[in-house]
């Protein structure tokens, strides 16, 4: 079998990767945070039934039925304005 003429011997190592952990550290879960005391009420309007995740407080917003009422963070009241079938019940 042939020599490779020593080009073997011309090409460069690649760089240096830095050193990387095999173990990355695991972030902590997201843990939701307890309803404040201001809150605001919304009703489900639609025709089955819908969860809602509220951006700010990471709470679940179960809606089991149509007509069901469900207290909200008041964090989460612009989200869950724009969910269609969620309307707000205004304090009478």
């Amino acid at each position: 079998m042939g020599c490779c003429g020593g080009k073997r011997s011309q090409i460069s190592t690649p760089p240096a990767r830095p050193f990387m952990s095999p173990h990355p550290r695991p972030t902590p879960p997201m843990t939701m945070q307890p309803l404040t005391t201001e809150t605001v009420t919304f009703e489900y309007v639609g025709k089955t039934a819908i969860t809602v995740l509220g951006p700010m407080s990471r709470m679940q917003y179960r809606f089991h039925r149509p007509g069901e009422r469900v207290q909200v963070d008041h964090r989460d009241v612009p989200y869950l304005s724009g969910v269609p079938n969620l309307r707000r019940v205004r304090k009478t």
